[in-house]
């Protein structure tokens, strides 16, 4: 294990207890997450070593490293990508300056997204540091991707992270990588988990959004602003993702009950339904894309 000494945000190493958390997902080890005090960024501290940090991926239940869905939660997640993919293609349409002939999909997983953009012509390249995921994205996209950011030279119309840059163990280098890599009037969306959602609220230490030791960083709207400020990035809008709020209960509510019985399931959805309804108020959504450019 590794203890971060100072805030990536604004370099500040004095930190205080959040919330402990259990893996559900692969190690069921228990990890603790803290907040700066200066800036408020809630950070998963200590965390594994980046030697480490992949054990923690290897299980058929990380289902967008899989592909595979053999329970409900599985199951529900690939049917909800289905309707998203089509959506994130419209978004980054809509949002973008001119129309994009070209994207970097950043943590790409299994190449779904990739795949839904070549079908609309676009010219596309993938990162995907998971062996088994980049496989698999490659079989899709005619090996369009590879293992890290470095191995590419192009600039694209788009970047996009879909909830990725949580994962991400050198966030200020990686979202300085990103940005050399979008052209000028480029756009960039990324896509990440609100930890002042209703949703999160509601579930506290059993909030799937917080997915430790996968997730490193646990953003609100106030430290991603800050992120991007640091990185001289634009913020040009924030998108709701409503579906998540739905998914994020579901296995919110198994990881709190132990089941995803008829009873759960319905809870669940009464959970997400609320945390939406919340958010038409105050903007908290489960989770946020926010769109930007230099």
């Amino acid at each position: 294990m590794e203890r971060l000494s100072a805030c990536p945000l604004c370099g500040n190493s004095n930190f205080s207890a959040y919330l402990s958390c259990r893996d559900y997902t692969v190690s069921h080890e228990t990890f603790h997450l803290q907040r700066c005090a200066h800036c408020g960024l809630v950070l998963t501290n200590p965390r594994p070593h980046d030697r480490d940090l992949p054990k923690y991926y290897q299980s058929e239940a990380y289902i967008s490293h899989s592909d595979k869905s053999t329970n409900l939660v599985g199951q529900a997640y690939k049917a909800a990508r289905t309707f998203t993919l089509k959506w994130k293609y419209k978004l980054i349409q809509k949002h973008s300056l001119q129309k994009p002939s070209s994207l970097l999909d950043y943590g790409c997983g299994t190449g779904a997204f990739l795949l839904e953009c070549t079908k609309h012509g676009m010219k596309i390249a993938g990162v995907e540091p998971s062996s088994t995921a980049r496989t698999q994205a490659n079989e899709k996209t005619s090996h369009q991707v590879v293992s890290a950011i470095g191995e590419l030279r192009d600039t694209f119309d788009v970047v996009s992270l879909w909830h990725v840059l949580e994962h991400v163990s050198n966030l200020n280098e990686t979202v300085t990588h990103l940005r050399d890599h979008l052209k000028e009037n480029g756009t960039m969306f990324i896509a990440v988990p609100n930890l002042q959602s209703e949703d999160a609220k509601t579930f506290g230490e059993h909030w799937a959004g917080y997915d430790v030791p996968r997730h490193l960083w646990h953003f609100s709207r106030n430290t991603m602003e800050k992120l991007l400020t640091n990185h001289n990035l634009n913020l040009i809008n924030v998108v709701p993702m409503r579906l998540d709020a739905f998914y994020v209960s579901l296995l919110s509510e198994k990881y709190r009950n132990g089941t995803n019985g008829i009873q759960a399931m319905a809870k669940a959805a009464f959970e997400g339904w609320r945390s939406n309804r919340s958010a038409k108020t105050n903007g908290e959504y489960s989770s946020l894309a926010y769109i930007v450019r230099k």
